[in-house]
């Protein structure tokens, strides 16, 4: 007989990070590990099966799917990135979990526009009716800038 698995929706933020699945599993194991141990790490079984901008669909053993939720609520970093992955739902299928993250998606995910202040270059991320978040282009290290639309309009 075959343990039954369970398939755990969590939702990426910030939105642009774009992570890869590899990235995200060995993030995700080692946020298991450090937590509960090397055991029950292998017993939870964790494997992630799919991956885009802001949702990723992780399976475990079921009876496991707690520890998990709270293990991906320990990571903070990707890449020496900051992230953060939130457990939204739990399914016994993924065909269920990829129709509620359509039912989940506000619009497309904002694409990156250029912009310059003074000298300095950055990304800028628009989110209709809320914020816009702005990246300096260029350093290893980024500083991460919160403005609103009506900011960007007076400059």
């Amino acid at each position: 007989m075959r343990d039954k698995k369970r398939y755990v929706l969590a939702k990426i933020t910030p939105a642009w990070a774009c992570p890869e699945t590899k990235s995200l599993y060995l993030v995700v194991q080692e946020a298991i590990t450090s937590l509960w141990g090397d055991v029950i790490a292998a017993g939870i079984q964790m494997a992630v099966v799919y991956g885009d901008r802001e949702f990723c669909i992780i399976r475990c053993r079921r009876g496991c799917e707690d520890r998990l939720a709270t293990a991906l609520s320990t990571v903070s970093c990707l890449n020496e990135q900051g992230i953060s992955l939130r457990s939204y739902a739990v399914s016994g299928t993924i065909h269920a979990l990829k129709r509620r993250i359509e039912k989940c998606r506000k619009g497309p995910v904002p694409a990156a526009k250029e912009l310059v202040i003074g000298e300095r270059t950055f990304e800028a991320y628009y989110f209709p009716g809320q914020k816009v978040d702005v990246l300096e282009k260029g350093f290893k290290s980024r500083e991460l800038l919160f403005l609103t639309e009506t900011d960007i309009e007076e400059m």
